[in-house]
């Protein structure tokens, strides 16, 4: 498995030596995955490129009535009013484009492209948290999100060295920060390798509601990569991202994208075959066992997170007793990933379909148990579910599309292809070819939350 994945890799990753630079000519095949740049040099102008990423989505040239709101908020960030993403500028952002094009309005909820109200028991510093996404894009090669961090980072006075530093030489941070840094890219690249241990180094520096803020942080990164590299969204276009690089970055290899510095291969290590059924009941059981890494919070919050859904009596779940713990932020997730149950333009049984490959792939266990759970209520077998995860599993030819594509999203988004895409897009429409993206991004966000936190699967 592994020698397939690293000869499947090679020809779309940067083999070079450190003092190598990338250059037009060595840019990928138009429609195929995006090659690693190496170097903080390569990353300038791999970033610089991505400007002219094609969309695999429709995107439409902004209407002039798009350009005016975007002028507003640009004015508006200007001035100070804060009506834009922190460090931004304002403007047209292509990501949220894409996003109110094709995704059904239900689906995303009203919240999605506005408040981002403070959260009062969240705390981390929003420059600090800037750098974690900094360090899930590298990690996931996403071009789009990588830039944007570039962007804030720097509007918030963060030096080019210092960003450079977070790719090559951690030194120049606190501990504190170097234990979040090693923590985000092991849950980035790992979430199913995740122990106690792992925790107990976050411990050293931050209490537990510190450590959900980071795990809640990390895990919807890694979503956002999940829907802006997959698409080839194009970085808009008046970024600034050639500036000049001290001598000691230009040739120093990055320690955070997923280069292997002895072979041409994505990963340290693949995540191997899918365990066999025996095994996965044998998780899924010690999954009913384990105790929470992270603090709950009581019912009655849970409850009050879901205020636009009927009040659910009783017991509430243990994602929803996590989130409940930041009244603001946790309230925007669990509707987030409410709404991608319940709302959206596919049919229930593929959205459940979604939600269980994403989680069997991610090794989530948490996640896996209430996929089942969704699959089984809907009148699937237990043979019926777990025959998912074959190759050749019975399903009509758009599910095979569809899954297929979230199989290759969960595990390395950065190696999706124009013809991957297009294989969905003739079973279903543009909107609903989004929400297969979409339903794959939220799954990879609830594997990561629940499964970092070792939440007890009811």
């Amino acid at each position: 498995m592994k020698n397939r994945l690293c000869s499947m890799l090679a020809a779309s990753l940067i083999a070079a030596a450190p003092a190598a630079s990338a250059s037009a000519d060595e840019s990928p095949a138009a429609g195929g995955p995006s090659k690693v740049a190496a170097t903080r040099q390569e990353l300038k102008e791999q970033l610089e490129r991505s400007k002219e990423s094609r969309p695999r989505l429709p995107l439409p040239p902004p209407t002039e009535s798009e350009i005016a709101e975007a002028k507003a908020r640009s004015e508006s960030a200007r001035a100070g009013a804060g009506a834009s993403p922190r460090g931004m500028g304002g403007g047209i952002v292509n990501n949220g484009r894409l996003r109110q094009i094709h995704i059904d309005p239900d689906l995303l909820g009203s919240g999605s492209m506005g408040s981002r109200e403070p959260d009062p028991a969240m705390t981390l510093d929003g420059t600090f948290k800037t750098m974690l996404f900094w360090i899930v894009s590298r990690a996931n090669n996403c071009t789009y999100c990588q830039g944007h961090q570039e962007v804030k980072l720097a509007g918030d006075g963060v030096g080019e060295d210092s960003i450079a530093a977070l790719d090559g030489d951690w030194s120049e941070f606190s501990p504190a920060q170097r234990a979040a840094f090693a923590f985000t890219r092991k849950l980035t690249y790992e979430p199913y390798a995740l122990t106690d241990a792992d925790l107990d180094r976050l411990r050293e520096h931050y209490n537990d509601l510190q450590i959900l803020e980071i795990v809640m942080t990390v895990a919807g990164n890694n979503a956002t990569n999940r829907w802006t590299g997959p698409l080839a969204i194009p970085q808009e276009k008046h970024r600034v991202f050639l500036t000049p690089t001290a001598e000691k970055y230009k040739t120093m290899r990055s320690l955070v994208a997923p280069i292997d510095p002895n072979a041409v291969c994505a990963k340290p290590a693949s995540r191997g075959e899918l365990e066999s059924r025996a095994e996965v009941e044998k998780a899924l059981e010690a999954a009913r066992l384990r105790d929470p890494r992270l603090p709950l919070a009581t019912d009655d919050q849970a409850r009050s997170l879901l205020s636009s859904e009927p009040s659910r009596p009783g017991v509430q779940p243990q994602w929803l007793r996590l989130l409940g713990n930041f009244p603001k932020g946790g309230k925007r997730l669990a509707d987030s990933l409410t709404r991608a149950e319940t709302k959206g333009k596919l049919s229930p049984s593929l959205k459940a379909k979604i939600a269980w490959v994403g989680a069997r792939h991610d090794r989530a266990w948490y996640a896996l148990g209430h996929a089942k759970q969704r699959l089984n209520d809907l009148g699937l077998s237990d043979d019926q579910v777990f025959a998912l995860d074959r190759a050749d599993f019975d399903s009509p030819a758009n599910e095979q599309a569809a899954l297929a594509l979230v199989r290759k999203i969960t595990e390395d988004p950065a190696l999706i292809t124009d013809a991957d895409v297009e294989a969905v897009r003739k079973h279903f429409s543009d909107s609903e070819t989004a929400e297969v993206v979409y339903l794959a991004t939220q799954a990879a966000a609830f594997d990561r939350l629940t499964e970092a936190a070792g939440l007890r699967l009811e």
